[in-house]
């Protein structure tokens, strides 16, 4: 999983210094997909996942940043496997957001990427789920064949004990 993550911000990196620029107060190019992206990605590296979650939807709210980098960043954040409060779901419902909404962004086939990790990592959950239901009915029938065995068993002894009785009289 993480090998996806930094392939995926890879990918971002790459995509996002072709985007176009702004100036800044000296008339220099700024890149401001690359700034947001580079701010999300330093508090995620402080650990500040909550405060990037929260200025990445402010961001997509008010628009000062671009909505599909704003939705790639909420995704990004969603998911993120050290992130105390991660929710695949919905790091899932962004990243498809972000496919549906926008199909001509540069961020589309990085977060179709995530989409499948995304989906095989719900679908592998599913079936540990599944076989961990199944694992547990296996067991209860393991515990009544158990006792019904031991009640056998009983039932046998009894019925030794009475044959005997009978031969004795």
């Amino acid at each position: 999983m993480k090998i996806s993550i930094r392939c995926a911000i890879l990918i971002a990196v790459v995509l996002i210094s072709a985007c176009s620029s702004t100036t800044d107060k000296s008339g220099a190019p700024v890149d401001k997909r690359a700034l947001a992206f580079e701010r999300t990605q330093a508090l995620l590296s402080q650990r500040q996942y909550e405060v990037a979650y929260n200025e990445s939807q402010r961001a997509l709210q008010d628009g000062s940043a671009d909505p599909d980098l704003a939705l790639f960043n909420l995704g990004m954040i969603s998911a993120h496997s050290a992130n105390p409060k991660k929710n695949y779901g919905r790091g899932l419902s962004y990243f498809r957001m972000l496919v549906k909404d926008y199909p001509n962004s540069q961020l589309v086939e990085p977060a179709k990427t995530w989409i499948q990790v995304l989906e095989e990592y719900h679908k592998i959950s599913e079936e540990k789920r599944l076989l961990a239901k199944e694992r547990e009915d296996l067991m209860a029938e393991k515990e009544k064949l158990k006792y019904a065995n031991e009640k056998s068993r009983q039932v046998d002894v009894e019925i030794e004990k009475r044959r005997r009785e009978t031969l004795r009289k």
